[in-house]
């Protein structure tokens, strides 16, 4: 049987597109940071305004990526602590935003996220102290971030107190 040039770069290509299929999966585990290397920290809560019932918050988190390539995050899901009362969940949201405008955190690099929001404060003790000195007040923050690279996530747990 004779395999004219027409036939012969028609199986070629065939041949490449099946052995691309195949071999797809394997490119991607080698190339895939390891996103449970990501840590997310609160660095910081700050005292945007104090109202009768409650106080406008200021969240940071640090998201750490020591790996040597980009990740970012479509959300932070968190529950706030002042001094040991709970504030009420929160979230960072990023999902209705394409990936080109979520934050970036490069490699070996890290990137400060915050958020703005009401809490409502049913002990007038803990608002009076926020209100006067926010610096004194012990915060904790505990969440489940979404980590993602360019084709896999992970829900990434954090806990930690200032």
């Amino acid at each position: 049987m004779f395999i004219g040039p027409r036939r012969a770069v028609l199986i070629g290509t065939i041949a490449a597109v099946a052995l691309t299929i195949i071999l797809l999966p394997l490119i991607f585990a080698q190339t895939t940071p390891d996103l449970n290397l990501v840590t997310v920290r609160l660095d910081k809560v700050t005292l945007m305004s104090v109202g009768d019932e409650g106080a406008d918050l200021r969240t940071y988190f640090v998201l750490d990526n020591p790996t040597d390539q980009t990740t970012t995050t479509s959300r932070i899901d968190f529950e706030l602590f002042a001094d040991g009362t709970s504030l009420g969940p929160h979230t960072i949201s990023y999902d209705d935003i394409p990936l080109n405008g979520r934050p970036a955190i490069f490699g070996n690099n890290s990137v400060t996220v915050s958020e703005t929001f009401a809490v409502k404060i049913d002990d007038a003790g803990l608002l009076e102290k926020i209100s006067d000195s926010p610096d004194v007040v012990t915060w904790r923050a505990k969440g489940v971030a979404q980590i993602e690279s360019s084709l896999t996530f992970i829900e990434k747990p954090f806990e930690n107190e200032i």
